[in-house]
């Protein structure tokens, strides 16, 4: 298991040495000498956390700050400032750096100023976390979030649905209860590429409805740090027409995006409970 990367910023080479000294055996470490190396190697290394001089060549700590939290791709890195000046660091607090360490410091006050900055960014990262299922059907694939997933079945024997449009047009039964079957390859205009005995069926359930979604592969369940998901207020054109309520995000996986639906996106509420009650009309009890 690798070590966490650190990025030690200081134009002084002894407190890079004695930060060294320190840290080496716990981190995996990187230094720069001023504020321009410094966002050059923030950029290639992405540490996990920075150390931060404030009066440096070049360009100085708050400078670094301002502009490493300013993007997107370097905002949620905590950056503990180290320095002996306490106005300039107290105001670096204001803007977004995680903590402060007074020069000089002692060894066990590094250590714990870094371990602290770290378990604050794992606990902001778990806050925006989201448990994702992947799937895909003619080829597309998405995810929807795993809150709203109750089990993944193969496709069993079903029977017609007297009513409904033609994406959900069968159902069946699981432990007395009817389940509608609505066919994402119909829903999208795409062809499946498994045929009905190879397909899954992802068991969702919807305000106390279930119902399934017909898909050719599902994917095991993964939880996503934040740093993985763009937001869906941050996707161009998300704000527009369906996309507002039915795209929660895109989660970054590898060098493609995939889209984070809402499972509501894909049948209206009332039609699931119109299609229900056909079903199980009013007065008959379910089946034990």
């Amino acid at each position: 298991m690798s070590l966490p990367s650190l990025l030690l910023v200081d134009d002084s080479d002894a407190i890079l040495a004695l930060e060294r000294a320190i840290l080496s055996g716990h981190y995996a470490l990187n230094t720069a000498s001023n504020g321009k190396e410094a966002l050059e190697k923030v950029s290639r290394v992405q540490p996990a956390a920075v150390l931060l001089d404030l009066s440096m060549p070049e360009m100085d700590g708050d400078e670094v700050l301002k502009r490493l939290k300013a993007d997107p791709t370097t905002a949620d890195i905590p950056v503990i400032i180290i320095s002996s000046e306490a106005s300039r660091a107290e105001a670096c607090l204001t803007i977004g750096a995680e903590l402060f360490l007074a020069k000089p410091f002692r060894a066990d006050e590094l250590l714990s100023a870094v371990e602290n900055a770290l378990a604050n960014a794992r606990r902001r990262a778990r806050v925006g976390a989201m448990a994702l299922l992947r799937l895909t059907v003619g080829g597309l694939e998405f995810a929807i979030p795993l809150e709203s997933v109750r089990q993944v079945i193969l496709q069993p024997a079903t029977r017609p649905l007297p009513m409904g449009p033609a994406y959900i047009s069968e159902f069946f039964e699981l432990r007395g209860q009817p389940v509608c079957v609505l066919d994402l390859a119909r829903r999208l205009d795409v062809a499946h590429r498994e045929v009905v005995e190879e397909r899954k069926l992802v068991i969702l359930e919807i305000d106390e409805v279930l119902l399934a979604l017909s898909v050719d592969a599902v994917q095991d369940p993964e939880e996503y740090q934040s740093s993985d998901i763009e937001r869906r207020e941050r996707v161009g054109g998300s704000d527009h027409g369906l996309l507002r309520n039915t795209l929660l995000g895109m989660l970054r996986a590898g060098d493609r995006s995939v889209p984070i639906f809402e499972p509501r996106a894909f049948a209206t509420q009332e039609l699931l409970r119109e299609a229900i009650q056909v079903l199980r009309p009013e007065g008959v009890e379910r089946s034990a």
